[in-house]
């Protein structure tokens, strides 16, 4: 006996195209939603963005954008026009620092003594002519009280402290000093010895070495140049530093 199908069995369903019509309706709604959301951003936000990942990608470091804008003078810890105690972490090294400042500045020393900051500390930078007659180790008797304050200043903070000695490149030879890197050794050593013994600085917390000409700051092909790198660092270490290293 033959089955009978009924008029709808075989009827087929030509309304299921609405179905993906729809999808394809909402679809194209969320994209242009996407669209125009994209087209309000913020151009310069984004190209921040943009800017700190891929220099996150590229290993370096940024700092976080906080909403204030400041010039790059202004960021360096290093620069004399800022004041030294926003640049220390630590407190008493900032006041020694301001103090050997001050004092340079009452004495008229300031052209020929400087005082900067670095990531090993504070370093006092005194030119070869306030201490020195030329080819000489011999501290100047009218500036040895200077210098005595500026140990006293020093010792105050506690710290390891190292004595540096630079000369520029032009050849030295006399009874004394066979070459530049004795005569830088001998100057860092005289205002080492200088410190240790007038200004009551503990020995066992200071050092001496000589650079010679060899780690210059500026060109020795100049004259200004050598005057600059013609000199004398007292570097007041950072606490962390406990060797004089």
């Amino acid at each position: 006996m033959a089955l009978k199908l009924s008029k709808d069995e075989g009827h087929e369903n030509n309304e299921r195209w609405l179905l993906t019509y729809s999808d394809l309706i909402t679809l194209l709604m969320i994209f242009f939603i996407v669209m125009y959301a994209m087209s309000n951003v913020d151009q310069a936000k984004y190209h921040k963005l943009a800017t700190s990942l891929n220099s996150a990608l590229a290993g370096e470091q940024q700092k976080v954008d906080t909403g204030k804008q400041g010039s790059p003078e202004e960021e360096l810890q290093n620069t004399p026009s800022k004041s030294l105690a926003t640049t220390l972490p630590d407190p008493n090294m900032a006041k020694a620092a301001e103090t050997v400042k001050k004092l340079m500045e009452e004495k008229g020393l300031s052209t020929e003594v400087s005082v900067t900051t670095s990531e090993r500390g504070v370093v006092i930078s005194l030119k070869d002519s306030v201490l020195f007659e030329s080819a000489s180790a011999e501290i100047r008797p009218e500036n040895i009280g200077s210098l005595i304050e500026i140990g006293q200043a020093v010792k105050a903070v506690g710290n390891y402290v190292r004595i540096e000695g630079y000369t520029d490149n032009v050849p030295i030879n006399n009874a004394v000093f066979a070459n530049n890197w004795d005569l830088s050794v001998m100057r860092a050593s005289k205002v080492l010895d200088l410190i240790v013994k007038r200004s009551g600085f503990p020995p066992d917390k200071i050092c001496a070495i000589g650079y010679g000409e060899y780690s210059p700051m500026a060109t020795n092909t100049t004259v200004e140049g050598r005057s600059k790198n013609r000199k004398v660092d007292i570097v007041i270490l950072s606490p962390d530093n406990t060797k004089g290293q």
